[in-house]
C-alpha cells in the first residue's frame, strides 16, 4: 500500500531553467545592442543625405534663435567654456592629459582607450565633413560668435565629446565605487554632453542637426570604442593567465 509520502510529487530542480535564462541574457543584451546600433547608424546617414539636400532647414533656425534670445547672461557664460574645449589646441591637450593620467595609474588599456575615442573621433569627424559639406549658419540670419571654414555637418565638438566623456562615463560606471558615486559622476558626465551641443548651438557656428548628427556618430563611436577597450581587457587577461 503506497503512503502519502510516496503519493507526493517529485520535485524538479529549477537550477537548468535558471542557468538557461542566466546563458540567454547576453545574447538578447548583445541582440537589443546590434538593434540600436544599427538605428543609430541608419539614423545618421538618413540625416546626412538630408541636410546635404536642404541646408537650411526651418527648424533649425527658430531652435538657434530660441536659444540665442535667452536673456539670462549667466546662461551663456556657462556654455562657452564648452565652446572653448572643442577647439584646438585646448581639446588635445585636456583629452591627451586624461588620457595619460589613466595611463599613469595603471590602467593602461583604458587609458589607450581613450586615445583611440579621441583620434577616431577627431578623423570621422573630418571625413563626414568632407562628404556632406554642409554650410555653416550664415550671419545674417543668426548671432555668429566667430567664422568658421569648412562643413557643418556633423558639429565636431558633440561627436568628439559624446565619444570621449561616454568612454570615461563608462569606465566610471564599472569602478569599484559606491553605486551613487558612480551614479554622480555619469550624470555629471551626460549633463556636460547636453551643454556642449547647446554651446553650439549658441554659439551659432552650428545648427541644431549638425549637433544631432554629432551625437549620432559620436554614440556609434563610443560603442566602438567599448569594444576596443574590451577586447583589449579581454587580451590582457588572457596573456596575463597563460
Amino acid at each position: 500500500m503506497r503512503t502519502p509520502a510516496d503519493r507526493a510529487p517529485i520535485a524538479v530542480p529549477a537550477i537548468p531553467v535558471v542557468a538557461a535564462a542566466e546563458a540567454r541574457r547576453p545574447v538578447l543584451r548583445s541582440l537589443w545592442t546590434t538593434v540600436l546600433l544599427g538605428i543609430t547608424g541608419a539614423a545618421f546617414v538618413a540625416l546626412g543625405v538630408f541636410v546635404r539636400a536642404h541646408p537650411l532647414l526651418p527648424w533649425d533656425l527658430e531652435i538657434t534663435r530660441a536659444v540665442q534670445s535667452v536673456t539670462f547672461p549667466w546662461f551663456h557664460v556657462l556654455l562657452q567654456p564648452f565652446d572653448v574645449l572643442g577647439f584646438p589646441p585646448v581639446v588635445g591637450l585636456v583629452y591627451g592629459a586624461i588620457a595619460v593620467v589613466i595611463y599613469g595609474r595603471g590602467s593602461h588599456w583604458a587609458g589607450g582607450s581613450c586615445a583611440f575615442a579621441g583620434i577616431g573621433g577627431a578623423a570621422l569627424n573630418f571625413v563626414t565633413k568632407a562628404l556632406v559639406d554642409r554650410p555653416r549658419p550664415p550671419a545674417e540670419l543668426v548671432r555668429v560668435d566667430q567664422v568658421i571654414p569648412g562643413s557643418a555637418f556633423p558639429a565636431g565638438h558633440a561627436l568628439n565629446f559624446t565619444a570621449f566623456a561616454g568612454f570615461l562615463a563608462y569606465l566610471a560606471w564599472h569602478r569599484s565605487a559606491p553605486r551613487w558615486q558612480r551614479a554622480l559622476l555619469v550624470g555629471v558626465l551626460a549633463v556636460m554632453i547636453a551643454l556642449m551641443g547647446l554651446a553650439r548651438i549658441d554659439s551659432g557656428e552650428h545648427w541644431a542637426s549638425d549637433v544631432l548628427g554629432g551625437y549620432l556618430l559620436g554614440a556609434l563611436w563610443l560603442a566602438a570604442t567599448i569594444r576596443f577597450y574590451r577586447w583589449g581587457e579581454r587580451r590582457r587577461r588572457s596573456l596575463s593567465g597563460s
